[in-house]
């Protein structure tokens, strides 16, 4: 039932791969508000530190995704800059999230079911304050909240044409 942090933290990664791999991605990481945590990337890829420094440059940005799509607010584009990747992001209680840079987010969206259960599941378990959402509300009976956004290219580039 307890799991050492250690172990937890390995479990992360290998499940953060574990995504990357299904959706045939070159880089994943779990952040929080104030960076990345965790990450994995393609081994023998292009280098990460690139889209590494992009995300964490607007982390603020991307945990307002969600709530801003629950408004039904207009929101600029925060990945306009960035070419050549699709994103799928998750966000759990709106503490945590991770995100997938994969050509087609979509399909991963799609088969990421039972990575996406376990994964949550670890998160929890290796930062309790994980369970509260961002207004310190916690669940106890509930499942946490759990946010799937996909950012496909081909349909923002198709937008810009019209």
């Amino acid at each position: 039932m307890f799991e050492s942090r250690e172990r937890l933290a390995q479990d992360i990664r290998g499940l953060l791969g574990a995504l990357r791999d299904e959706g045939a991605g070159r880089y994943a990481c779990l952040l929080e508000p104030k960076g990345v945590l965790f990450e994995d990337v393609e081994p023998g890829g292009p280098p990460s530190w690139p889209l590494r420094r992009f995300l964490e440059q607007r982390t603020e940005a991307l945990f307002a995704i969600p709530r801003t799509l629950a408004a039904g607010q207009d929101m600029d584009d925060i990945f306009e800059d960035w070419e050549g990747d699709g994103f799928f992001l998750v966000f759990v209680n709106g503490r945590v999230g991770a995100v997938v840079a994969c050509p087609d987010p979509e399909a991963l969206e799609k088969r990421a079911g039972r990575v996406l259960k376990v994964l949550v599941d670890r998160l929890i378990r290796y930062n309790s304050a994980w369970r509260n959402d961002e207004r310190g509300r916690g669940f106890f009976f509930g499942r946490p909240r759990l946010d799937t956004v996909v950012v496909g290219r081909k349909a923002a580039d198709q937008d810009r044409l019209q």
